[in-house]
């Protein structure tokens, strides 16, 4: 999913509102590391980073979702305004983690946290020059998450922590290989479908998409309205059908948009779907839409729930 950039335009206006300190002038050098450091290479060219960076702040959800995979709890977090809280599949890793609100943060705030290492992504490109004058800086290039693999690898490179990236890459390959064994040994083979509900409009994701790719490679095949090799497609209501698959997983977020599936769900074309004359329609958390490796496991343990054990 193409994240929106709410949290540069946050940062952007604390710059026009808050009078930065010199170290925050994009003219001023940036702050060396001290200690021994390491060559990153990431989407904004090189930057040296600690070995062994302490005090780490994520800006992006797949740095944070990441880090905390490869055993580093870092500092502080941006969170979901909407919700007030971090990501669901995260929360319970995160006790301690100092909360950064996106529509309230500004650079200031960062600063004075002291970080050592900053990972951020696209979301906060428009102000990269500002956060490494404040510390070693990394962006995380994505296109709607589906690249997620190749981020934990840099995340862990640039955490000292290769190793525990590359394990939890084996890990995430061996439990694709047990469920498709499972898969097999059912005889299943189910067209899978992702539906997003919003207030206003209706989202299919595709096989370009965070779950696109992993429904992909757990083995799994999808309707022919989102087998393609993009993020999302939008339908309206009346073409409710391109919708349906065998099995629906479908997510909304917030009241309007929970409203807006409930409205959906008592509409007589939602009703003709084979899935959910079949019982077979499952409400699944954010994850489902993108994020790192741990967000890629709860999918999966849905997948192994909803496709072979029911």
């Amino acid at each position: 999913m193409k994240r929106t950039g709410w949290a540069a335009i946050a940062l952007l206006s604390a710059i026009t509102l808050t009078a930065c300190r010199d170290s925050l002038n994009p003219s001023s050098p940036a702050p060396q590391p001290t200690g021994e450091t390491r060559i990153i290479e990431h989407a904004q060219g090189e930057t040296a980073v600690p070995v062994k960076p302490e005090r780490v702040v994520a800006l992006d959800n797949i740095a944070l979702d990441s880090t905390l995979a490869v055993g580093v709890k870092p500092m502080a977090a941006l969170y979901n305004e909407n919700t007030k809280q971090f990501p669901v599949h995260l929360r319970d890793r995160l006790e301690g983690v100092e909360k950064l609100a996106a529509n309230r943060q500004n650079l200031e705030a960062i600063a004075t946290l002291n970080p050592d290492l900053i990972l951020g992504g696209k979301n906060v490109e428009q102000v990269y020059q500002h956060l490494s004058k404040i510390a070693p800086t990394l962006l995380l290039a994505e296109s709607g998450n589906a690249e997620w693999k190749e981020q934990l690898q840099l995340t862990a490179k640039a955490l000292g922590q290769p190793e525990k990236g590359e394990a939890v890459l084996q890990q995430y390959r061996q439990r694709l290989a047990e469920f498709q064994a499972a898969l097999e040994a059912e005889g299943k083979s189910p067209e899978v479908s992702v539906v997003r509900i919003f207030r206003d409009r209706i989202r299919l994701y595709q096989r370009g998409s965070f779950s696109g790719k992993i429904i992909e490679e757990a083995g799994l095949s999808r309707p022919p309205s989102q087998d393609e090799n993009r993020l999302w497609r939008e339908v309206s209501r009346e073409n409710i059908e391109a919708a349906d698959g065998d099995i629906i997983f479908v997510w909304s977020l917030g009241n309007e948009a929970e409203q807006a599936l409930t409205r959906l769900q008592n509409d007589p074309l939602w009703s003709k779907l084979d899935a959910v004359q079949n019982g077979q329609v499952y409400e699944v958390p954010g994850y489902w839409i993108g994020s790192g490796p741990i967000a890629a496991n709860a999918v999966l343990d849905d997948l192994f729930t909803y496709v072979i054990e029911q």
